[in-house]
């Protein structure tokens, strides 16, 4: 039985499993999973490029097709960035196992259990969200032409497909096989931005763990009304304890930097394409005649996308906060009671922590709720450009 079989870790290695990209799959599995999701995901974006393409000299088909291709360019981008950083995926994974094999009892391991499951119970209400509104995204066209069916009137609705194909296709005719397309590559889709996304909370959640632990440890350091200089090391309690804490603070900054490392690609190409199909989105809704089928299509996938990026932003932020809470905690120690090694180790200790850890996309550019602010600002101005077309 794995490691990760347990149930605060079980969803996210049954989610990354389900798209072939769990490291510790077998090889036949990862791949025969993996061509699934691509050829499902890939069919459905085609098509959708395709589309756009070809209408491209036409304003209102441009407008509805490049919304929802960019988000899917945006979660085909999730699973390219994890299958070429898989190995620091895999590493991620080994530096959380190991932590649990070091702290298997005490208050630590109560720590990492308490935090394990927050990921999960922030894991489960993520991906009801985002399957909810998948689900009315991708499926709106039938459930309103069914209503319709049902409801005692003359009037009669045709609903429309996703997007605007019809230029190219004879929708009507394919209408069948072009939704149980939609359906399926929709439903992979978002399971592949659920596993990547919610891994990702996952290792955040862990570091938070690993600050909390640190926490607690330094607030075991006493001291002594009367503090010897330069007592014997084996006797100076308060020096071990900070050796301790040293190591794990190690161990908690290249962990945070393999996170940010294996996201930061990744990152950049998101921020910019939650600017562009936000935009377009909002813009689609103003400009745009639309039924009430794609009204709720716009509004699912709108919501899904900022409510993504509001999660990975304040995952992020929980990280600076952490960090810079382990900075605070060195101050407000008995740092006064302990011995000279103690106090020179703690100042050093003190300069690092001085800088907080962070999630970045590209390098430059900082995950965090100001800066998610920032991106709100940013779209709200491109919503404004975008009309101004009208």
């Amino acid at each position: 039985m794995s490691f990760y079989d347990n149930r605060s870790y079980y969803i996210n290695k049954a989610l990354l499993s389900l798209i072939g990209i769990w490291p510790f799959q077998s090889r036949l599995e990862g791949n025969i999973m993996l061509v699934i999701t691509l050829f499902f995901s890939c069919s459905y974006a085609g098509i959708e490029l395709w589309g756009l393409i070809a209408g491209i000299k036409n304003l209102s088909i441009f407008m509805e097709n490049a919304s929802p291709l960019l988000v899917n360019n945006l979660v085909i981008m999730k699973l390219i960035n994890y299958l070429y950083n898989k190995n620091k995926v895999k590493e991620l994974l080994e530096h959380i196992e190991e932590t649990w094999k070091r702290t298997q009892v005490g208050p630590e391991n109560k720590i990492l259990q308490k935090y394990a499951d927050k990921s999960r119970t922030l894991t489960i209400r993520y991906a009801a969200t985002l399957y909810t509104c998948g689900v009315f995204y991708a499926t709106m066209p039938l459930i309103i032409s069914g209503l319709y069916s049902l409801l005692p009137t003359n009037e009669t609705y045709t609903g429309r497909f996703l997007f605007r194909i019809e230029h190219v296709l004879d929708v009507d005719k394919y209408f069948t096989l072009l939704m149980i397309d939609a359906v399926v590559g929709v439903l992979f889709l978002v399971t592949v931005w659920i596993a990547v996304d919610s891994f990702f909370i996952l290792c955040t959640q862990h570091v938070c763990a690993l600050f909390e632990g640190l926490r607690y440890n330094m607030n075991r350091i006493q001291g002594s009304d009367l503090a010897i200089v330069k007592p014997n090391i084996a006797d100076d309690e308060a020096y071990h304890i900070i050796i301790g804490c040293i190591k794990s603070y190690k161990h908690a900054l290249k962990f945070s930097e393999l996170l940010s490392s294996a996201n930061k690609t990744h990152f950049l190409f998101l921020l910019g394409n939650v600017v562009l199909a936000g935009s377009f989105g909002a813009a689609e809704l103003i400009m745009i005649d639309v039924q009430l089928d794609e009204i709720i299509r716009l509004i699912s996938c709108n919501t899904a996308l900022w409510l993504h990026t509001f999660y990975l932003s304040l995952m992020s932020q929980t990280i600076i906060d952490y960090s810079n809470g382990f900075h605070d905690v060195i101050y407000s120690c008995n740092w006064y009671k302990i011995s000279l090694r103690s106090t020179n180790l703690l100042r050093l200790t003190l300069l690092r922590a001085s800088k907080p850890c962070e999630i970045k996309a590209g390098n430059m550019y900082v995950m965090s709720m100001e800066n998610f602010s920032s991106i709100l600002r940013v779209s709200m101005s491109y919503i404004a450009m975008l009309t101004s077309l009208q």
